[in-house]
């Protein structure tokens, strides 16, 4: 039922404003931006001509988020000082506004709080801040986000190519927090909530209109040799094809780099689909993943001794976002995506506290890319390079990527070969980045065929070296002797800063103008 309705300034067209605190909407008709005042309608200009990601949102729907009933009221595109875009949704709980976005996989549902908000300039990557009773947060972000587009409802009056000034903060458990300083003009405002998973969305109603997109992302070919680009994940910014090594722009379908040196097929094929009988840095376990991308990089000057390199294999499931598996010195490593409020860093460089585990910097060193194929959440480029910290404890690594304006962890555990074996057909290959594995790991071990009474065996035999490690791993102390707690390793390679490329950087900020 309409709150308030009538024609569109610039058009004509009939409108509705339906949420009793929305200001302004994007009229259907002609795209410009109708501003409600308590006499009439203002027009502030036609929002940018952008494509609206295939996402699990849009306004008109209805749902529940933890047992509490909610419907989409607008949206927004957001741009990223570094070219990526993102949307947030504004929703309405029992006609109390909040703010839903995605970032890096992972989902923010925010409300309005009270706190005092520290002065912009005062805030950097890594500090802590207290919101007041809202308990203490680190920031996880600071940066400008332009609106370039938006649908439905909005609280605010929303004009095109407005920037503003945002912090994003993370908080233990999960808790979620942004500062939002608008441009300078008016006072700051603070959205206090949760970060959380879609599986936590329940959506019972899909309604609205949804807008068509131009780009069938899930279709799409290879700007530079014709070949086809399977996209397989939404939130996908760039995909490097495997057929010419060319890395485009998914949505522009332009070509923004090219790679001429030729590498040899990754030894997980891209588009595999696998189930991780591990637990994840946030308790997820027994899910079927898919493998996005892959990645090639390394740290320290090639030729010499101090270089090194290591490879990694972005999953993505549509209910838990993303995940990272790291092949280096012969060993993978199952990578989660961490906040920053969930790691205590107050003693770093010396140590971080994660789920009371002391990690002892392991080595700290600025990283690099070199190769990608596949497709990629963020803005990848061959040769971006990112600072990164490792920390350990046992068979247990914590792992930070630092640039000026962000900060990202990651936790990582040892996953035994054969298990990837198990559940992604890993091959073994040799090749410098990550080197090839120690005969130990495969001794005896047979992929198991696609039917027959074998595979159960080797399936049992799989959950008991897990369980076994996953025993080291809570011993955590007794294997600090581990021949990477030196940095070196007996084959000669260093020991790798390995986080999984969190990736934060580059437009996968969920913060900007959530509730203003």
């Amino acid at each position: 039922m309409a709150v308030t309705s009538g024609s569109c300034p610039n058009c004509g067209g009939q409108i509705e404003f339906r949420a009793g605190s929305s200001i302004s909407l994007v009229c259907k008709y002609c795209k410009h931006v109708v501003v409600r005042t308590d006499r009439d309608f203002q027009n502030l200009g036609k929002i940018a001509d952008v494509v609206f990601g295939d996402t699990a949102l849009a306004p008109g729907d209805r749902g529940t988020f933890k047992g509490r009933s909610f419907s989409v009221e607008g949206r927004l595109v957001l741009q990223h000082p570094a070219g990526g875009q993102w949307e947030e949704y504004y929703v309405v709980f029992a006609g109390q506004p909040a703010w839903v976005s995605e970032a890096q996989g992972f989902w923010q549902v925010v409300w309005a709080a009270q706190a005092p908000a520290p002065p912009p300039h005062h805030l950097q990557p890594g500090m802590q801040v207290q919101l007041g009773t809202h308990g203490t947060f680190v920031v996880a972000e600071k940066n400008e986000a332009t609106f370039l587009a938006g649908e439905g409802e909005l609280p605010f009056a929303a004009k095109p190519g407005t920037k503003r000034l945002f912090v994003d903060l993370s908080g233990p458990g999960g808790g979620f927090a942004t500062i939002d300083y608008g441009d300078g003009t008016g006072a700051p405002q603070i959205y206090v909530g949760s970060q959380t998973s879609f599986a936590e969305f329940q959506i019972t109603e899909r309604g609205g209109d949804r807008p068509a997109a131009a780009v069938k992302t899930d279709a799409i070919k290879c700007p530079s040799c014709g070949a086809p680009l399977p996209v397989l994940s939404a939130g996908t910014e760039r995909a490097a094809c495997r057929h010419c090594n060319a890395i485009s722009d998914v949505k522009l379908q332009q070509v923004v780099a090219r790679q001429a040196q030729a590498r040899q097929v990754p030894g997980i094929e891209l588009g595999r689909k696998g189930v991780m009988p591990l637990a994840d840095g946030r308790g997820i376990y027994n899910q079927e993943w898919t493998v996005l991308g892959y990645v090639e990089r390394s740290t320290g000057a090639q030729g010499t001794d101090d270089w090194f390199g290591w490879q990694e294999y972005l999953l993505y499931n549509p209910q838990h976002g993303y995940r990272w598996l790291v092949y280096d010195e012969g060993q993978f490593y199952y990578i989660t995506p961490l906040g920053a409020g969930d790691v205590d860093a107050s003693r770093a460089p010396v140590f971080v506290v994660f789920r009371n585990l002391h990690f002892r910097r392991r080595n700290a060193q600025q990283c690099r890319v070199d190769y990608v194929l596949g497709e990629f959440y963020w803005k990848v480029q061959n040769g971006e390079t990112v600072q990164m910290e490792d920390y350990e404890h046992g068979r247990e690594i914590v792992s930070v990527e630092r640039t000026a304006s962000e900060v990202n962890w990651s936790h990582g555990v040892i996953v035994p070969v054969p298990v990837i074996v198990q559940a992604f057909g890993f091959q073994v290959k040799t090749s410098p980045y990550g080197a090839p594995p120690p005969a130990a790991f495969n001794a005896g071990y047979t992929p198991p065929a696609s039917s027959g009474g074998g595979s159960g065996v080797i399936i049992a035999l799989v959950i008991v070296l897990v369980v076994f490690v996953l025993m080291i791993a809570a011993c955590g102390a007794c294997s600090s002797g581990s021949r990477r707690s030196s940095g070196y390793s007996s084959s000669g390679y260093s020991s790798s800063s390995s986080s999984g490329g969190v990736r934060g950087v580059g437009g996968s900020s969920s913060g900007g103008f959530g509730g203003k």
